[in-house]
């Protein structure tokens, strides 16, 4: 295959061929660079992210929004961009979607400045480690297992085991008292869970040190694949422009794992251990890398981590424990606040890491 010719134009190319969410696209002048923004020229416009160039003339893209104009055919404008997300003190008390559009029925950003959702994470060099203790406000977090400032915290547990109930917990908590930016990311989050906490946050009063940034489970893998990416763009504005402290919630981290399966799986690699995708230790890193502290701001990070089938060896859940500074079990968790509540005994710091609560190490402490 000849070597394919890199345009930054804004030439027109057309779809010639569409495979569940990918989409090829044909460029007679020379083809766009890897993650550059295709937009159709229909209204709406459908965006297409360039994931690969698999021919001199063909760039193959992840649709990140279809709508039934999609078709053969299609003519396809080359942005010369990647995807951009809107920074500055505008987004804060707003909720958002990948591309940086507003989803609150309120107005959209039309002035304000914009950045790209793809980045490079902070050198080594440049990073800070602090040791104090970021409290949460809940007793069994903060006694048994607290968390570092400027660190990275995993809530891992199985289905329905109270993972998002403890996120939810800990924004109601911190929020209010937090000295920085709080930003909430949901990656495969479910319509309801999203309009609630939109809704309990403004009525608590602390929506407008927030930004809420969305790719939900109806949305198509693209948009969950990168929606962490564009949350931390937004993140990182105020970190490092403003000096402020960020407080960063993500549910769920394996959803974003998950999306990079199926991105994967559209693009025809073949899958590794388990049936993921043979580069997620690097999608991982690329996305978790940038969760760090510098001299300019902390940046503190709490996130959910679904385990499937309860196995902590799932290569989802121990790629992700690579990352943390800190991992916690939510089904101990939720069921340690239970027993609390029951026996007014606390139990021992290992209760907290294991992954039943029948292998619960019964060594009453202090009272509460």
């Amino acid at each position: 295959m000849a070597a394919a010719q890199i345009h930054h134009t804004g030439q027109i190319g057309h779809i010639v061929a569409i495979e569940g969410g990918i989409a090829d696209v044909r460029f007679d002048g020379g083809l766009p660079s890897i993650a550059t923004r295709l937009v159709t020229l229909t209204d709406p416009e459908i965006v297409i992210e360039v994931a690969g160039l698999p021919a001199a003339d063909i760039a193959r893209g992840l649709v990140l929004n279809p709508t039934p104009e999609l078709r053969l055919g299609l003519a396809v404008r080359d942005t010369g961009r990647p995807i951009e997300v809107p920074v500055g003190d505008a987004v804060l008390g707003r909720m958002f979607n990948v591309f940086g559009e507003t989803i609150d029925g309120g107005p959209p950003l039309v002035d304000a400045p914009r950045r790209a959702i793809l980045r490079d994470p902070v050198p080594l060099s440049k990073r800070r480690v602090e040791g104090a203790i970021f409290e949460t406000g809940i007793k069994a977090i903060d006694l048994l297992s607290p968390l570092e400032r400027g660190g990275k915290a995993g809530l891992f547990g199985g289905a329905g085991v109270g993972k998002t109930v403890l996120i939810t917990e800990m924004i109601h908590n911190m929020v209010a008292e937090y000295d920085g930016i709080s930003l909430f990311c949901g990656i495969g989050e479910r319509c309801r869970e999203a309009e609630e906490l939109y809704r309990e946050m403004d009525a608590a009063g602390v929506l407008d040190n927030t930004v809420m940034v969305f790719g939900q489970m109806n949305e198509s893998p693209g948009v969950r694949f990168r929606v962490g990416h564009a949350a931390l763009t937004m993140a990182e504005y105020f970190r490092d422009d403003r000096r402020r402290n960020v407080l960063v919630l993500i549910d769920n981290i394996f959803r974003f794992v998950q999306a990079g399966s199926e991105v994967s799986g559209l693009l025809g690699r073949i899958p590794s251990r388990v049936g993921y995708q043979p580069t997620l230790g690097t999608e991982l890193a690329e996305l978790e890398e940038r969760i760090c502290s510098t001299d300019r701001g902390a940046m503190t990070s709490i996130q959910a981590v679904y385990v499937p089938a309860d196995d902590f060896t799932d290569p989802a859940a121990t790629h992700t424990f690579s990352h943390l500074s800190q991992r916690n079990a939510a089904a101990t968790v939720a069921e340690y606040c239970s027993a609390v509540q029951t026996t007014g005994v606390t139990w021992s710091r290992s209760s907290v890491w294991c992954g039943q609560p029948a292998h619960w190490m019964q060594q009453p402490v202090l009272p509460v």
